[in-house]
């Protein structure tokens, strides 16, 4: 799905982090009231302490600064925390708060990070700039940017001159550092390179592979394979199927749930080739999670985890057809494990996978990506997944999860090695890395939010 129709990952933590204003702490008995409007010239200041606050466990945050409205993840880069604010892209400083530098743009920006940079994309204006992640200065731009993708050896976007059928277009890809133009290849008015990767997380760029998935032809509903680096076609070719498509390693993948009983069986159809060459691997069937009521979950990660896929290199992260977690490898078909414990695979990343009993409900365990090994389990955090609220983040060091305790929502952190709750917070998740824990929560002397940051 192209970026212009707002893939589920931008789309639903915007939606969730956006309703947040009205949020009551946990120990409130009040009914949440509807998210109020910032006043103008309301208070901003960064890097205020912050005491514990009420039905909190754990330690208190380093520092909180106010906000209107977080549309995406927070996400760290080098030592500044980028913060997606409602008409600004703003940094702080990682162990004070205090504002590095602010950066307005209009309502409807995304970013993603690549490196030490910031990519900035609005869609509506078809504009993209890259920004330097410590200063915020502006390293290039490029307008005329349609359905922009950003990994992290490239930018890519649609480039048209004219309007309508008399529009001649072509992908371009541009090296993130300077903005140089990699390649350029003619394409039709809805060419797109696939914006759907295994790995990675939202809002940072998903791993390096050395070819992409485009889509050229707009009669021809097909991917193939261009080279990052050169522009030169590969042969791989795939058709373009209900999930969509994406590179693993040097495999073009397409999946597919609806070639059985329109998904009502919970497959997923599977077909690989050869990026470079085109020859044939393993095409075969995995199955996704259920929910509580024994419907579909049709994704093979939840759109809370900000990924696509959860795997590593050319393995997949699925569920068997009885319903126990698997690591599949593309290019065989080979199992490389499957878990003793039944689950639906929910986040993860190159190191741990976190499965819930059912895709919204239930206790969650960690497994190991390597053994599929469970390392522990956690209560069932209380909030159902299907709540556009529902975030969960996996990181190296901890585990970060969306929650409700005494019916109020709240974050739970656990130590990925021993599952040993690192603390509770009232509010709503808002990012985390290995160190630390992002939360939003209502400014009490404000009508916006507080955005407090955790480490441990």
């Amino acid at each position: 799905m192209s970026p212009s129709y707002c893939p589920s990952r931008w789309c639903l933590a915007g939606v969730a982090l956006s309703l947040v204003v009205g949020l009551t702490a946990c120990t409130r008995s009040r009914a949440e009231p509807e998210q109020p409007t910032p006043q103008a010239g309301a208070s901003r200041e960064s890097g205020s302490g912050q005491a514990t606050r009420l039905g909190q466990e754990g330690p208190a945050s380093i520092w909180s600064v106010s906000v209107n409205r977080v549309r995406e993840d927070v996400a760290r880069v080098g030592q500044v925390i980028v913060v997606p604010d409602e008409r600004e892209l703003r940094a702080v400083d990682r162990l004070t708060g205090q504002d590095r530098w602010r950066r307005p743009f209009s309502p409807d920006y995304r970013y993603s990070v690549t490196g030490d940079l910031i990519v900035v994309i609005a869609d509506e204006e078809e504009q993209l700039e890259v920004l330097d992640a410590a200063t915020g200065a502006t390293r290039w731009r490029a307008g005329d940017a349609q359905d922009v993708v950003v990994h992290q050896r490239a930018v890519y976007h649609r480039q048209c001159v004219g309007t309508g059928s008399r529009a001649t277009c072509a992908l371009v890809a541009r090296d993130p550092r300077d903005g140089r133009q990699l390649w350029k290849l003619p394409a039709g008015r809805s060419a797109e390179v696939s914006d759907e990767a295994l790995g990675g997380q939202a809002p940072y760029a998903p791993p390096a592979t050395p070819y992409v998935a485009v889509r050229l032809s707009d009669t021809t509903n097909a991917y193939t394979t261009v080279a990052v680096t050169t522009g030169r076609a590969g042969a791989g070719r795939l058709p373009n199927r209900a999930w969509g498509s994406f590179v693993a390693g040097d495999l073009l993948v397409t999946t597919d749930n609806s070639l059985h009983g329109n998904g009502t069986d919970c497959t997923v159809v599977i077909t690989t080739v050869n990026a470079a060459t085109g020859a044939r691997r393993w095409s075969g069937e995995v199955f996704s999670g259920r929910t509580e009521k024994g419907e579909c979950a049709q994704q093979l990660a939840h759109d809370g985890s900000g990924q696509d896929q959860i795997g590593t290199g050319t393995r997949l992260v699925a569920v068997t057809a009885s319903g126990e977690p698997q690591l599949v490898d593309l290019r065989t078909g080979r199992r490389a494990w499957e878990s003793a414990t039944s689950g639906v695979p929910i986040a993860g990343n190159d190191r741990s996978v976190l499965i819930r009993h059912t895709t919204d409900a239930g206790e969650l365990t960690l497994l190991d990506m390597a053994t599929g090994a469970s390392r522990w389990t956690a209560p069932d955090p209380g909030l159902a997944a299907g709540a556009v609220t529902w975030r969960a983040i996996v990181t190296d060091s901890l585990v970060a999860v969306s929650g409700r305790k005494d019916n109020r929502p709240c974050v739970f952190v656990y130590d990925v090695r021993t599952g040993h709750q690192l603390g509770r917070y009232p509010g709503y998740l808002a990012g985390a890395a290995d160190d630390w824990t992002a939360v939003l929560f209502p400014a009490e002397e404000s009508d916006g939010l507080s955005l407090d940051l955790h480490t441990f």
